[in-house]
């Protein structure tokens, strides 16, 4: 596919925890996003926007989007690949519990409605971002491609 007709990249990854028993503050609302307005505030906007609507709506964490942050998830998971050439991108993850890459992290863990929400959530996204009758617009400055990525 070609990347010009790319107009927005939503990516999902560990979305099943997110409980008060993974993170302080967490719990059956929780989530994580990344990136939702370094490139456009209008699909941050959109997110916000979506998730008002859902029948339970989730509490976002934004922690993890700070510039500087430590853990530099903006800067080292799939989505970056599209935000280096100027695809907006939100990543929403209930992410770095304490069973994060350990043999620990067994599916008996799994808050599977949860899960439900965080996809439906991102589904419907989707589609409004589908259905808009213009690209995203992307109003913050695009990173070099080949450049260093800066949190």
């Amino acid at each position: 596919m070609p990347r010009d007709s790319i107009v927005a990249q939503l990516n999902m990854d560990m979305i099943g925890r997110g409980g008060a028993f993974d993170f302080v503050g967490g719990g059956p609302t929780y989530l994580q996003l990344v990136g939702s307005r370094r490139l456009s505030t209008e699909l941050g906007d959109i997110v916000e926007a979506v998730n008002k609507s859902e029948p339970t709506p989730l509490s976002f964490d934004y922690a993890f989007d700070a510039n500087g942050h430590p853990e530099r998830i903006y800067c080292r998971s799939d989505h970056y690949e599209y935000a280096r050439y100027g695809i907006p991108i939100t990543f929403f993850t209930t992410g770095l519990h304490m069973d994060y890459h350990q043999l620990t992290d067994e599916p008996q863990y799994i808050d599977y409605e949860h899960m439900r929400r965080v996809a439906q959530l991102v589904h419907d996204v989707a589609l409004r971002v589908g259905n808009l009758d213009h690209r995203v617009v992307v109003d913050k400055p695009k990173p070099a491609p080949r450049g260093a990525c800066v949190q």
